[in-house]
């Protein structure tokens, strides 16, 4: 086999089965919140706990594997929206940096105990994100404005986060702001 993967006794490859279970701890994170589990992961993918921890030793390794993938991505998909100048650009650019706020809510680190070093990758993250999102906000716009603005961004998304209340009208009403 060339492509340097290995496959599992069940026949998944490696990398293949490591991806699947970042994904579906990506998706596990954004819809059950706090409920979610290595338990309730492993019984999704109809694997043993054995088995995610084969790829990843502790819950802290899964999480960082799962935030740099988060991350990676979100970051290109806000440079694909910036360039495609669609109509609903900022519409878009918002929920995906109000998602990225779900992920990194203060109340999952809390219920996981996710060390410090995670809470600051995940943070470092969104701040690259915002500085990626917020350049499409106006030319020109004052370094102070933009402040102000991410002040009134990130307000309102913890707001919503801790709340649990659909986004769509204040990210509508935030479009309109900017």
């Amino acid at each position: 086999m060339e492509t340097g993967m290995m496959e599992t006794k069940k026949g998944v490859f490696v990398s293949t089965m490591k991806d699947e279970i970042i994904l579906a701890s990506i998706e596990s994170l954004r819809q059950e919140g706090l409920k979610f589990s290595i338990d309730t992961l492993a019984n999704k993918l109809k694997i043993s706990k054995k088995t995610v921890y084969k790829f990843f030793p502790d819950k802290e390794a899964l999480a960082l594997a799962l935030y740099e993938k988060y991350y990676t991505e979100a970051k290109m998909k806000a440079e694909m929206l910036i360039n495609s100048n669609v109509p609903s650009v900022y519409l878009d650019l918002l929920h995906l940096y109000f998602d990225s706020k779900t992920m990194i809510r203060r109340d999952i680190f809390n219920k996981y105990k996710l060390n410090e070093a995670i809470y600051s990758y995940t943070t470092e993250q969104n701040d690259i994100l915002w500085e990626i999102i917020s350049t499409s906000f106006g030319d020109g716009t004052s370094e102070q404005k933009m402040e102000t603005l991410r002040i009134i961004v990130d307000g309102s998304f913890e707001k919503l986060c801790n709340e649990r209340f659909n986004p769509d009208a204040v990210i509508e009403r935030l479009v309109q702001l900017i």
